[in-house]
Parts: structure tokens; sequence; C-alpha cells
């Protein structure tokens, strides 16, 4: 059965990597143009280019395959068996989608019909859900929107952050596919129809959960609100790892990892006094700054610790020593930028 794998972020890339090592043959693959990366801003490939590269795979990149007609040719010529897209990054159109004849499969990191679309992973996390997990579906015009013929639930952890969670569903999606290539080569002749009814496929509109919609994350979306609740301004803070930021003096500081401090830490690790109980303290302040316990921070409800955070030309560092390099003080405010 010959494969051409379409993917783009490391999360697809740990997925081609697993499919290869389960002894499929990856004929090609197809994935977006290098991009600058970094605080360098250099040219690099994209994660799932650099493991076709390591596994000896032609790689074969396009900016918009709709209108690449070129390298879609070049695909169509190799006649692969059948198409698996993992993160590719774009639509693919009607042509492309019937060319396999055993068919065009998508591993979808949500538990569909929820989270369709481009950043499933981050809005399960920032939406504070419970559960996610991945669906292998059959591919269709529409967004995410096929039948689906395998389906795995996991927990959503209070220590899961992107780069956790991601790896994890990573896992299950590698499990889910192998065991649907499995199947699908068993399908060898059947039509559409007959294939999805032999693969026992699931019409989303009978699955759990009401469709939902998770769009592509946007440069607004990783600043932080400090007049949100804790636990949500948390939830963005992983969900966007480690990317959410604030402002302190006109600079950048990103929030990559913190803490919740509900009510019963009030008493030891925060001393606070009458006048700083957190009620009366506005969202944004500087509560305290202690080498052992960072930066602790009011929101709208109750005060976060800043445990790790990044300066704008500086590295990453604790938060004691954030503050340092910042001149943060206490009762100083965040979140207003110096224009």
């Amino acid at each position: 059965m010959k494969i051409i794998f379409w993917g783009t972020p490391k999360y697809a890339a740990e997925n081609l990597i697993n499919i290869v090592n389960a002894g499929y043959e990856v004929i090609a693959v197809v994935t977006q143009p290098d991009k600058r990366r970094g605080r360098g801003k250099y040219l690099s490939p994209s994660p799932v280019k650099q493991a076709a590269i390591d596994l000896a795979i032609p790689v074969y990149e396009t900016k918009s395959i709709r209108n690449d007609i070129n390298t879609k040719n070049l695909l169509f010529n190799l006649n692969a068996d059948i198409y698996i897209v993992v993160a590719f990054g774009q639509i693919l159109q009607k042509e492309i989608l019937e060319k396999p004849h055993l068919g065009c499969w998508n591993s979808h990191a949500s538990l569909l019909p929820v989270w369709r679309g481009a950043a499933p992973i981050q809005w399960s996390l920032i939406n504070d859900d419970k559960k996610t997990g991945v669906c292998i579906m059959s591919m269709e015009e529409g967004l995410d929107t096929g039948p689906v013929i395998e389906q795995e639930s996991i927990d959503i952890l209070d220590t899961d952050n992107l780069e956790v969670l991601s790896s994890r569903l990573s896992n299950l999606s590698s499990k889910l596919l192998i065991k649907s290539l499995e199947n699908i080569k068993r399908t060898k002749g059947l039509n559409v129809n007959n294939r999805l009814e032999y693969l026992k496929a699931l019409d989303q509109s009978i699955l759990n959960g009401k469709p939902s919609y998770a769009r592509q994350i946007k440069k607004t979306d990783y600043l932080i609100d400090w007049n949100q609740k804790g636990r949500k301004i948390i939830k963005k803070i992983k969900g966007l790892y480690p990317n959410a930021y604030t402002f302190y003096k006109g600079k950048r500081i990103k929030i990559i990892e913190a803490n919740l401090l509900g009510d019963e830490n009030k008493q030891g690790l925060i001393e606070f006094n009458e006048k700083e109980l957190p009620n009366k303290t506005l969202a944004g302040t500087v509560m305290m700054l202690k080498k052992q316990d960072g930066i602790i921070i009011m929101t709208k409800d109750i005060p976060i610790q800043i445990m790790i955070g990044q300066l704008e030309g500086k590295s990453k560092t604790d938060g004691y020593t954030l503050s340092i390099q910042s001149n943060l003080r206490k009762n100083d405010m965040l979140g207003k930028q110096i224009k």
C-alpha cells in the first residue's frame, strides 16, 4: 500500500515517523514551504519536511495546493493507493480527495464534531474542556465533516499544556492511524460507500457533542487580559504555550508557566494583610515578589503565580529572575503597553 503523507507541524511529523516505523510505505510527503522561525528568523523546514529528509522520503512543498497545478500533477503521477492527512494546514479540493483508490483520510485532534478546524488542541485547553481525543475520518469537501471510522478520548489533565497534550494526542493519533490503515487495506476493490460500510463509519451527526469551530489562532489571542478570572488566564497560558504574553513598560513578557492560587493559598505562600486581600486589589497588580514564589499577580478573582517567563530580548527564566530583569516592583501594573 503506497501512501502519500500530507502534514506540516511537529504533531504531524511524529505521526509520519510512527507510520514508517510500523512498516508502511510512504512514497512521498507534502508539506508547507520553509518558513523563518525562531529569534534569528532563519529559514527552516517544517518538522514534517525534516522528518521526511531524515527518513529519505521525497518531499513536495506547496504554498497553495489548490493553485499548484505542477505539484498536483507530479503527485497524481505517483499513483499512490491512499492519502493520509495530519495537520497539513490547507484545504484539499475534490479532485485531490477522489484521486487515491483507497481514499483520503484525516487524523483530527478532537472528538468530532467538536472543534472542527485549524487549532483544536489549543481551543480545547483554552476552553477548559475536560476531555479531548482523536478521530480518523474519511475526508470530504466540508471542513472536518467526514464520517468517522475511529475515535478515542482522553482526559485533559490540569498539568497539560499545548506541548504536553499535543504529544499525548500525537501518540494516540499514530495508534489509531496504524489500526485504520490495516482495516482500510482490506477494502481494496470496494467503492466508497461499500468501503465506509465495511469500516463501520459513523456520520458525525450521530456522534456526541455539538459542532464547534476551532479557528486559527490570531496574534491578538496571545495577549493576556488580567481582568479575566484566574483559571481562564491559566488555561490560556497552557493552551497557547509558550507564547501567551503581557506588557510591562512597553516591553513584552511571555508568561510560560503559571499556577493558580486558590483561597486556601492566602495563608503561608502569600502573606496578605487587610489592604492586600484579592477582592480589593486591581487585576494586573503585582502583589508579591519573592525568590521562592516568583511573581504573584492579581486577576479578576484570585492571584496567579508566574513561575517561568521571558522578557523580550532575554532567555526564559524563573519568575523571580524575570522580575529583576524587568525591574518589576510590588504594586506595579502589568498589561499596559506604552506607545
